[in-house]
């Protein structure tokens, strides 16, 4: 697959799979959008797609945050002009079980692991309609299908996550968008 022109948006791209995704999307020539909260290893994920003749961008994004999301919109289509993927990978995970969960670490899990994603999609979609289409990939988890020993409210939000992304699908399919989620197992 070459994706020479198309612009992708990677939440999460420091480390794990969203630099994989990251770095995967600028061997394939899109145009990436490197986004974290982790600025210097977002930037060196940035750095090495461009050493290896790709293209891309570091945008800092606290993906719970509005503010954060249109600034990264703003400068995607400052920088690029359009926006075709979304990988909304940004997410965190505390795992305890429901009685020792405290609120402020729920707060926390679905501010960035489902709030972030509804932003994502929020603020990303109207760019995507204005450029024909695109594709959201959202990470969930298997957490989001199967209760995990100690993971009530990553558990939680990832299943919100699952929910959401269908959502999205049947929403806007019919205007050329693709939504899907992957839930992969433990991830180093």
């Amino acid at each position: 697959m070459d994706f020479n022109g198309k612009v992708a948006i990677v939440t999460g791209g420091s480390n794990g799979i969203g630099k994989e995704t990251a770095l995967l999307f600028g061997k394939r020539n899109a145009r990436v959008v490197v986004s974290d909260i982790a600025d210097e290893a977002g930037e060196a994920v940035a750095a090495e797609i461009r050493q290896a003749g790709g293209q891309a961008i570091y945008v800092h994004c606290d993906v719970s945050k509005t503010p954060d999301w249109l600034a990264l919109v703003a400068k995607t289509n400052e920088t690029w002009g359009r926006i075709d993927f979304l990988i909304n990978n940004a997410g965190v995970l505390i795992g305890k079980k429901v009685v020792d969960q405290t609120e402020e670490e729920l707060d926390l899990l679905y501010n960035v692991d489902i709030k972030g994603v509804f932003l994502g999609c929020k603020y990303t979609i109207p760019e995507m309609l204005k450029v024909g289409g695109g594709s959201i990939v959202n990470i969930g988890s298997i957490s989001g299908l199967v209760g995990l020993t100690e993971q009530a409210g990553y558990c939680a939000a990832k299943g919100a996550v699952v929910n959401l992304t269908r959502q999205v699908a049947v929403d806007y399919t019919s205007q050329g968008i693709r939504c899907n989620v992957v839930c992969p197992g433990s991830i180093m």
